[in-house]
């Protein structure tokens, strides 16, 4: 079974909040132009998409994991949210082929 990139994390009344995993596929943080070409790839206003970009360092237990997620909050009905993980996980896949970066053995 394949983990998914993009998952729904919150809907509320018309309001979709999807994070996508963008660093489990590309190694790395998304650019602002990367960023940028998702806006245009989910076609909305301005006024009703939020994208945030986050890079979260986590310690436990002697591990350290680096997390570079993409948040996504807009507006939506319920019929439109596979549709929108489906362009969101599109989305960080051809920017996984366009620039990957691999994990460091330590």
């Amino acid at each position: 079974m394949e983990t998914p990139v993009a998952f729904v994390d919150g809907h509320s009344g018309s309001r979709l909040e999807i994070l996508v995993n963008f660093g489990v596929l590309t190694g790395r943080e998304a650019t602002q132009a990367e960023l940028d070409r998702l806006a245009h790839v989910l076609d909305a206003h301005p006024e009703h998409l939020t994208i945030v970009a986050e890079r979260r360092q986590e310690y436990a237990q002697g591990t350290e994991t680096v997390v570079n997620l993409v948040a996504v909050n807009v507006e939506a009905e319920p019929e439109d949210v596979p549709r929108l993980l489906a362009l969101c996980e599109d989305w960080a896949a051809d920017c996984a082929a366009d620039r990957h970066l691999e994990t460091l053995d330590l």
